[in-house]
């Protein structure tokens, strides 16, 4: 079981994840919609992450942001896979791949998690909608 800490920590990261993995891919979307939609789904991972970093600090936790070498192998690796195939299919599949992984994982901490706080609750269904969201966005682009 995962208490309040623990999943605000997890939605943090996540959300940081999303961000990073949007940055790394959008400068190579040649479709402008595509380009916006990353852009609109960039705000909205800010948006949580800039609440699961308010909250902890409110409760005084120290919020803990992804390593250096994480976010570094994770642009490494999509840097990679944007040499092969820059298309803005293969970015939408991309990114509908990194949000699957997202939803799994939320749902996983959603079901571990102990707490019953609805400020909590609130931002890890926000998370998972907005994964969910996002691969439906995506599936456009295909």
């Amino acid at each position: 079981m995962i208490n309040d800490e623990e999943m605000l920590q997890f939605i943090l990261k996540n959300a940081e994840m999303g961000c990073l993995g949007i940055n790394d891919v959008k400068s190579y979307a040649d479709n402008t919609d595509l380009r916006n939609a990353l852009r609109s789904q960039n705000l909205e991972y800010g948006h949580i992450y800039h609440n699961a970093y308010n909250i902890l600090k409110n409760r005084g936790y120290s919020p803990n942001k992804i390593s250096r070498f994480v976010s570094s192998m994770a642009s490494a690796k999509a840097k990679r896979e944007l040499k092969n195939d820059s298309s803005d299919s293969h970015i939408a599949e991309m990114m509908i791949q990194g949000n699957t992984m997202g939803v799994q994982k939320i749902a996983q901490h959603i079901r571990q998690y102990s707490g019953n706080n609805e400020l909590v609750n609130n931002l890890a269904d926000k998370l998972m909608s907005t994964e969910q969201a996002n691969i439906e966005e995506m599936k456009s682009f295909l």
